[in-house]
């Protein structure tokens, strides 16, 4: 099922302590380094303070030229007044004491400046918390208050997130030379290089991701379906729109995806990108209705159309990308994962409101197309559809979860031939009420629901009846070489599923077999790297890998944990090894004496996320059988 460029990166938790978990609890990680920077710097200032008063209780402790009422006045005074009191104070009368302080001083106002900015940090989070929550919250008034908060929830994040990576970056900076400083009396500039490292990186993407526009073309697999291709169709879909009183459909695509949709948005098909209205019937489904279920669903379609709904879609879309690149972006800087949950918190909460409002637009839609077609029809049609969505998604389920290669997978005739078994079965029962009719842009109500809506009843009985009952006529009939469109979109797909399951299987097999082994290697095929001297290189298969210097290959399954590293001006693959009875140990291969160590890092990678994938897939075979 396509989903237009936005709407893909949220399914949203609706029920609270659902939403508490998944979303809420992980925000609250946007405090704990500001927090833990505000405890450590108050901890410094508080070392430092009672180092300075040990040392000045030993001195004042061996002035031998102080009485002793002189020297309980002198500790009275710096008990009362700390070191980092003074080093802050700009009073006169603390100047000599401040002098003789020397780099102390320069030490405190660090830790001053730090606790500045955890402090700001967390007052920064708390503000945009309550924006948050009260855009989140006015998202759900009305959809025109929905489009306003996100654009102003969008905008103030994005902002204050980018704000946030620089704070925390330094902020994290700063504490890797100043917790090992002041607690082991040591640092590791290798550990402040790479902070730092990590923090530029972090802060540079996000600064990057703030103003990189997301692509937004929306690819739909299927034929444009030309006026003079099926001029009846067209002829009744300007019918019910003048019914409506909407503005046609620019465009109409045949597919054989299990829905329905229309779109506002670009489309674009193949080589051609088409503007306007587009409406997308599904030939598969198309089959399986009347004329006056099929005038149902489309009347729906129109109704969205009729009641705003492609047109906020439209508008949202490009923003609900942006922010969509912006949380991956956040994700994937390493120290920004912290603001990646809040933002995720708010974008959940945002994605609830849009729930809510699209149910009811899913609702209004189907009142419309019932006062056109009816109640009976809207029913009949949510049946078939949601049955044959149901059906399909258990036949490619099948396929898919097999352990050996088809000859030829034949989904469209795998579910033509058991459909009518399916249909009499009691699993259409469960796919039909323990699921929603899939859709590329709306969060759909329950059946239940839906039928309730227009005042329809179905029984079980009913519903078998409606799904087994002859067609007399379909819209499908009076389109021009519709078994050759339909030939060749089912064709395409059944191609990309077939590949899609050869690579799944390449990642599945041990291999056990010959056969097996063949279908791993056309995958992942033995690779050779040479060095830069003659006798030196690495090798590498789906099951192993060699390199010279060693006295034995190394099994990937072996590997529990690869890196690289720089050691004497070179570069290593350094591997961890911990196999079936022996300790772990340690292997290493020299990049640098490679002609494309890049090369074989990228193989490596590659071929070991293979290895771990079927040793996961084993192990859950094992489970279940």
């Amino acid at each position: 099922m396509r989903k237009i460029p936005g709407t893909e990166i949220m399914r949203p938790t609706t029920t609270a302590p659902g939403f508490l978990r998944g979303y809420v609890l992980p925000a609250l990680w946007l405090f704990a380094l500001p927090l833990f920077g505000l405890w450590f710097t108050g901890h410094a200032t508080s070392s430092v303070d009672g180092d300075v008063l040990s040392s000045i209780e030993q001195q004042v402790a061996q002035d031998t030229q102080l009485d002793e009422q002189q020297r309980q006045e002198t500790l009275a005074f710096f008990r009362a007044v700390p070191a980092s009191a003074a080093c802050l104070s700009t009073d006169a009368e603390l100047a000599n004491f401040r002098s003789n302080l020397g780099g102390v001083c320069k030490d405190v106002q660090q830790f001053d400046w730090m606790h500045s900015l955890a402090l700001g940090l967390l007052a920064l989070g708390l503000a945009t918390t309550v924006i948050a929550l009260l855009c989140g919250l006015a998202a759900f008034v009305s959809r025109p208050f929905q489009y306003g908060s996100f654009v102003i929830g969008w905008n103030v994040l994005r902002v204050t997130g980018a704000l946030q990576a620089i704070g925390q970056g330094g902020l994290a900076v700063w504490l890797s030379y100043w917790v090992t400083a002041l607690w082991f009396n040591r640092y590791s500039p290798k550990l402040i290089l790479v902070v730092g490292a990590l923090a530029a990186m972090a802060i540079f993407m996000v600064v990057v991701a703030i103003f990189r526009r997301p692509p937004m073309d929306f690819e739909v697999e299927a034929e444009v379906l030309e006026e003079s291709k099926a001029p009846e169709l067209w002829a009744h879909v300007r019918k019910l729109c003048a019914r409506l009183q909407t503005p046609p459909p620019n465009n109409i695509l045949a597919g054989i995806d299990a829905n329905f949709f229309v779109t506002e948005g670009d489309v674009r098909v193949g080589d051609r990108t088409l503007s306007g209205r587009t409406l997308y019937v599904s030939l598969s489904l198309l089959r399986l209705m009347e004329q006056s279920e099929a005038d149902a669903v489309l009347a729906h379609e129109m109704g969205h159309l009729l009641g705003g709904d492609t047109g906020h879609g439209k508008r949202l879309a490009p923003m609900l990308a942006h922010f969509g690149q912006y949380l991956q972006t956040l994700h994937e800087g390493g120290l920004t994962r912290p603001i990646y949950h809040f933002m995720v918190a708010y974008r959940g909460l945002f994605e609830l409101s849009l729930g809510r409002s699209r149910r009811a637009s899913e609702l209004a839609a189907d009142r419309l197309a019932a006062g056109i077609t009816s109640g009976r029809d809207i029913a009949r049609s949510l049946v078939k559809v949601g049955a044959y969505a149901g059906f399909r998604e258990r036949v490619e389920s099948d396929l898919f979860s097999r352990d050996e290669r088809q000859q030829s997978v034949a989904i469209a005739r795998r579910v033509a031939l058991g459909f009518a078994e399916y249909a009499q079965s009691d699993a259409v029962h469960g796919d039909l009420h323990g699921t929603v009719t899939p859709h590329p842009f709306d969060s759909h109500p329950p059946l239940s629901a839906r039928l309730e809506n227009v005042n329809a009843r179905l029984a079980p009985a009913d519903m078998a009846q409606v799904l087994l009952e002859p067609v007399t006529f379909s819209w499908v009939t009076t389109i021009e070489d519709v078994d050759a469109i339909e030939a060749r979109l089912w064709g395409a797909y059944e191609a990309r599923f077939s590949q899609a399951h050869d690579m799944v299987l390449a990642y599945r097999y041990v291999p056990s077999n010959e056969a097996e082994r063949e279908h791993v290697e056309r995958h992942f095929p033995p690779l050779t790297f040479e060095g830069k001297d003659v006798g030196v290189d690495a090798q590498l298969d789906f099951a192993q890998v060699s390199y010279t210097e060693w006295e034995e290959p190394v099994l990937l399954e072996h590997v529990t944990n690869a890196s690289t590293a720089d050691r004497m001006f070179k570069k290593y693959l350094d591997l961890q090894l911990a196999g079936e009875g022996r300790s772990k140990e340690k292997r290493s291969i020299c990049l640098s004496k490679l002609k494309d160590p890049d090369a074989l890092l990228r193989a490596f990678e590659h071929y070991l996320g293979r290895s771990r994938a079927m040793k996961e897939y084993q192990a859950r075979s094992q489970q279940a059988a």
